[in-house]
């Protein structure tokens, strides 16, 4: 059930943290953009069992070749989830059958920002193998997916952790905060010399890691901790978004973290 303005999922969240304590492994996996195969290549390599899961830090979509293929994996997988990023957020509001036919201002922002790659993955994946669009099946899809998008929790709290995709505003209670700066916030959230939650490691996406306090361009491609600390030790906040969508060669990498153990694995981009 989803409830609460932030939307949480809590019966989501008792299922990861069942997980989690009964010694099966959480990844959680960095910001995907819409690279299928290059998903696909690390899932396999995190050699999952049968009671493992997969959480998605959001922005599943946009800028990659098969944005259409990642939300069809991530929805049908049992034990894959994923909190909701702002360009789910985006797509939630653009894509409907009515905005692609007459495109506003808005909808020409969200294909700048990587929707026309996304909207070109849903349009190839309902052609036929003479190239004739199914135009209703698309448009029952569009509504399926954005549905489902717009229903995602916007961060998801466990015992020892916070997965959200962009991060919290510091100073503001935990139970106040709202869904623009879960989805959109960068500099406040990341300059914090404070944990925002003294109990618990936020895992975030959405900002490149080497754009973050104390990285340069030469750590492209790498996870980040924060200096701040927990009483427990633990960095107060960990980077995920390394950057598979564009970057040094080499250095486009899908990053996972695994809850239970700490360890750390990563994959190239395969896709060209």
């Amino acid at each position: 059930m989803v409830c609460g303005e932030q939307l949480r999922d809590i019966e989501l969240e008792g299922k990861l943290q069942g997980a989690l304590d009964a010694g099966h492994n959480v990844w959680v996996v960095g910001d995907v953009h819409g690279f299928y195969q290059t998903m696909v290549e690390l899932c396999h390599r995190l050699e999952l069992k049968e009671n493992d899961w997969v959480v998605f830090l959001g922005d599943l979509i946009d800028r990659g070749p098969n944005s259409f293929g990642v939300v069809h994996h991530v929805m049908s997988e049992a034990r894959m989830a994923t909190v909701k990023g702002n360009h789910e957020a985006m797509m939630v509001q653009q894509f409907t059958m009515e905005k692609l036919r007459q495109p506003d201002l808005d909808v020409r922002l969200w294909m700048r920002n990587g929707g026309n790659t996304t909207v070109k993955s849903y349009l190839l994946a309902h052609q036929s193998t003479e190239g004739r669009l199914d135009e209703s099946a698309l448009a029952i899809c569009a509504e399926r997916h954005t549905t489902w998008m717009a229903e995602l929790p916007t961060h998801i709290v466990l015992d020892r952790w916070r997965l959200v995709h962009a991060g919290y505003r510091p100073g503001v209670d935990l139970d106040a905060q709202n869904d623009d700066d879960l989805l959109w916030i960068r500099r406040e959230f990341h300059a914090s010399h404070v944990p925002v939650d003294p109990l618990r490691t936020v895992v975030f996406g959405h900002t490149i890691t080497a754009g973050l306090p104390g990285r340069t361009l030469a750590d492209w491609g790498r996870p980040w901790e924060s200096e701040v600390m927990l009483e427990d030790e633990r960095p107060s906040a960990i980077g995920l978004d390394t950057c598979l969508y564009h970057g040094p060669e080499g250095k486009r990498r899908l990053t996972a973290i695994n809850l239970r153990t700490g360890q750390s694995l990563q994959q190239e981009r395969v896709e060209a």
